[in-house]
């Protein structure tokens, strides 16, 4: 039988999405979704199974869907003798359209059926966004057309000391949300740089819970990737609750990332995808972090980018080996201490647009981390000592300064002064003691 959704706020839903990036109107017609009519519908029935007597309200919080789709969808299960009515729930104190409405259940054959449906495909979450639709967001708020200002750039690096010349590098990479390549000595920064790139965009971006392909469910959104932003409570109820506002993605891998991170992930159990991690960082920020100590070999791993980032797209396959594109919207940061000639080839280096050499701290800026983090940790600051600290353990062994040396120092004191019932004090006898068991060399 037929399912004949079709509704005259159509052309309402279009009138909004005019309303800019950050808000997508509610749906209120099966036809707006861009999904199947019989995808939403069985997706329905999978909720209704997990719940024994269950009100439009219920099924409007699991499923983000607007009550007069979930309506016609449990009056054509109702057609399908799949569900039943049950009465209104008279117990119910709150006096709302909702709330006083009818309560239903499934029947022994709706059960049945559900049962079917979920063992071909066991995903019961919010309802997917159409392929297309994922596509048109993302565009709206891509990270390639986002402004950057040198005040929005130094922001997140209040507090840390920082080269002023380094902002005049990186301001230029986050303006085109094109690839970033850091590298230098080990200890100097690299990861907090990236990571404090990811928090200099302050707008806001909808992710989807799900995306549709080819009858297909692809997880996107989840609570490591991604940050919710409260929505705001005016408005909140005309919004589409298929997509999540947050924050702009910051995604890390580091020494664990293979390539099938980067593909779907099936689950032959619950017969649905995880979204790889690119798809997760759209819109956002992808780091990867220690590039080149992957188990697998970095010529393999960048060229599986060499194409996504010259076209600003991916490909990925379901396992029945149909294959489709995704957008590829992301800044991509590597953050390495290994020497760039042995990591990259020509072809490669030639996608890299900015290449930021971060240094080791000069005297002065080592002085001033390690009066701060002093500071951090309530030690008395003594400048005496950390020249003593530089001229003993730093020029007469010729050992370059590193940004780490001063917080892992002072660490290193602060535990010895907890186990021994002493307090933290920073003086040359505990600098002695904390170098003898930091430096081997």
């Amino acid at each position: 039988m037929a399912l004949s959704m079709a509704d005259t706020n159509s052309s309402v839903f279009a009138e909004t999405q005019t309303q800019g990036a950050n808000f997508l109107p509610q749906p209120s017609s099966i036809n707006d979704l861009g999904l199947g009519e019989m995808f939403v519908a069985q997706l329905i029935l999978k909720h209704c199974f997990f719940l024994d007597a269950f009100t439009l309200k219920d099924l409007n919080e699991r499923a983000k869907l607007h009550t007069a789709i979930i309506t016609k969808i449990l009056d054509y299960w109702r057609q399908e003798k799949c569900v039943e009515v049950r009465g209104a729930d008279l117990g119910d104190a709150k006096v709302n359209l909702l709330s006083l409405g009818n309560r239903y259940a499934l029947t022994e054959g709706g059960k049945k059926r559900a049962a079917q449906l979920l063992e071909y495909d066991s995903y019961v979450g919010p309802c997917p966004v159409a392929l297309e639709d994922y596509w048109r967001q993302v565009a709206k708020q891509s990270i390639q057309v986002s402004e950057v200002t040198r005040e929005e750039l130094e922001a997140p690096f209040q507090g840390l000391v920082i080269a002023p010349d380094l902002f005049d590098q990186l301001g230029p990479a986050l303006i085109g949300g094109r690839t970033l390549f850091l590298y230098g000595p080990s200890g100097n920064g690299k990861t907090t740089i990236a990571l404090k790139l990811g928090e200099v965009w302050q707008d806001n971006v909808l992710i989807p819970h799900a995306i549709h392909v080819h009858g297909h469910v692809v997880r996107v959104f989840d609570e490591i990737s991604h940050r919710p932003v409260p929505e705001p409570d005016a408005g909140h109820g005309l919004c589409d609750r298929r997509w999540v506002r947050c924050h702009r993605p910051i995604v890390v891998a580091g020494g664990e990332l293979s390539l099938a991170m980067l593909e779907l992930a099936y689950n032959p159990s619950l017969k649905y995808y995880e979204a790889p991690l690119q798809l997760k960082a759209n819109n956002g920020v992808f780091i990867v972090d220690d590039f080149g100590r992957q188990q697998i070999p970095p010529q393999v791993l960048l060229n599986r980018w060499i194409i996504p980032l010259e076209n600003r797209q991916d490909f990925l396959y379901l396992h029945t080996g149909q294959k489709f594109a995704i957008p590829f919207d992301q800044l991509m940061v590597f953050a390495t201490n290994l020497e760039p000639a042995n990591l990259l080839d020509p072809a490669f280096l030639r996608r890299i647009r900015s290449k930021v050499k971060v240094r080791s701290t000069d005297r002065l800026q080592f002085i001033e981390i390690f009066r701060r983090i002093c500071e951090q940790y309530q030690l008395a600051f003594e400048q005496s000592v950390v020249e003593y600290l530089l001229s003993q353990y730093y020029e007469v062994s010729q050992r370059t300064m590193a940004a780490c040396h001063p917080r892992d120092l002072v660490q290193q004191i602060v535990d010895y002064c907890r186990f021994h019932r002493l307090p933290p004090i920073l003086n040359r006898e505990n600098i002695d003691r904390a170098c003898r068991t930091y430096f081997i060399y």
